[in-house]
């Protein structure tokens, strides 16, 4: 990013000697800003200069995450995985208020009414990390990331033109990351567009196919049927009546397809969304107890109402629960998440700790008939994408593998 070291020595050579500075790694870190477009890599490449500029034993970037409405890990060096799993800081808790109205960072060892004043949460996630500085990413006045620095590795307090340093230096990099998270996302908005296209034209190929199979098909099985009633032959009676399962597969197949295309017409209700949820979990128990599966639910208080089909959405999200649990074999957790960000639409979200997706399969995890399941149809979520459509929301797959998958559906509450 061009004037970062311009910048610097503006603002700190007047309180350290030029000598206090390490600008070589300023400069390259400069240069890493001004070459790398991907988010990731300057995140991860900031922590790593950080780390030679001031050897700290921990460092955690959290981001802003706009589908979560709430700020997660993006990167971090010094934890264990599983140290930071499920951490996330709230947009709307104490910590990051007071980061964003002050834009200063906040020392959790000499300024301990600011400590007091944060969520009994908020404490324990920051003792539990080890953590004596809370810095705010900013980038035009907004709050776009946390930057969460452990003790110095050689026990020694911060100095004055240490914590002068890093002030100076994470605004330059909240631009840095700020473009690359636009490019992330204007990636990524391109990318739903590609696929709800696709989706939109697999589907008008899928319902004509649909209805021009399920004419010929309903006179196959009437003859079938007609047949097994004369047959007297045990053998022939036999092969009629797989014949027949075969025609009520092809016509459940045939099904799917027309719920993936033109799902069936919606019939609002109002209701409580959480009970429609408690209700999927409780057919799913059993079989998560079967598997050793702990199911986390993360509700809101108080009612969710929402005025939508009830029945779909039951469908729907006991399709995403049942794709988590044959996605952990050998045990994991199943954690459920539901909040309203904005008021407007209600998020849920549905983890899990299973194999995960591959990245390259990502993008075709909606199209019918794709699976990577032994024996499945490859139409479970396709299904569940028509639905989330029908009721003007959103639907999105993360995934690592080896890490496990979250699905995030997102409804506006009056549909």
């Amino acid at each position: 990013m061009p004037g970062l070291i311009q910048t610097l020595k503006k603002g700190l050579a007047k309180k350290n000697p030029p000598e206090a500075y390490p600008w070589s790694i300023f400069k390259e870190l400069e240069d890493s800003l001004n070459l790398i477009e991907d988010f990731d890599q300057i995140a991860l490449n900031f922590l790593g200069k950080f780390k030679e500029i001031i050897p700290v034993e921990k460092l955690v970037l959290f981001i802003y995450d706009q589908d979560l409405g709430k700020f997660r890990v993006a990167t971090y060096m010094g934890f264990r995985e599983r140290e930071l799993k499920n951490v996330s800081l709230s947009s709307t808790e104490p910590l990051a208020k007071w980061l964003k109205v002050n834009q200063t960072f906040l020392s959790l060892r000499d300024q301990p009414s600011v400590l007091n004043y944060l969520t009994p949460r908020e404490k324990e996630i920051l003792e539990s990390l080890a953590i004596e500085l809370c810095y705010p990413i900013i980038s035009m006045n907004r709050l776009i990331g946390i930057l969460l620095v452990g003790f110095k590795a050689d026990g020694e307090d911060f100095a004055r033109h240490e914590l002068s340093l890093i002030s100076s230096l994470t605004p330059q990099i909240g631009i840095a990351l700020e473009n690359a998270l636009l490019y992330r996302e204007q990636r990524e908005r391109f990318r739903r567009m590609l696929r709800a296209d696709k989706l939109a034209t697999i589907g008008e190929l899928a319902a004509g196919a649909a209805h021009e199979i399920r004419n010929p098909l309903t006179a196959i099985k009437s003859s079938l049927q007609y047949l097994e009633t004369k047959s007297q032959d045990e053998k022939a009676k036999k092969l009629l009546t797989t014949a027949l399962e075969e025609t009520d597969r092809i016509d459940e197949i045939l099904s799917g397809l027309l719920s993936f295309s033109r799902p069936s017409e919606i019939r609002k209700e109002r209701h409580n969304l959480l009970e429609s949820l408690e209700e999927g979990l409780e057919l799913i128990s059993f079989q998560a107890r079967k598997q050793k599966i702990t199911i986390v639910k993360d509700f809101p208080s108080s009612p969710l109402e929402l005025n939508a089909d009830k029945s779909q959405l039951k469908q729907l999200f006991l399709n995403l629960f049942l794709n988590s649990i044959q996605a952990m074999t050998e045990g994991g957790e199943l954690k459920l998440e539901v909040r309203s960000p904005d008021g407007r639409n209600v998020l849920i979200t549905v983890s899990d700790t299973g194999e995960g997706i591959p990245e390259e399969n990502l993008d075709r995890i909606f199209d019918p008939f794709f699976t990577t399941k032994k024996g499945g149809t490859g139409l479970g979520l396709s299904i569940c994408y028509g639905i989330v459509k029908s009721h003007d929301g959103e639907i999105e797959v993360r995934s690592k593998v080896g890490q496990g998958t979250t699905v995030l559906v997102k409804i506006p509450m009056n549909v």
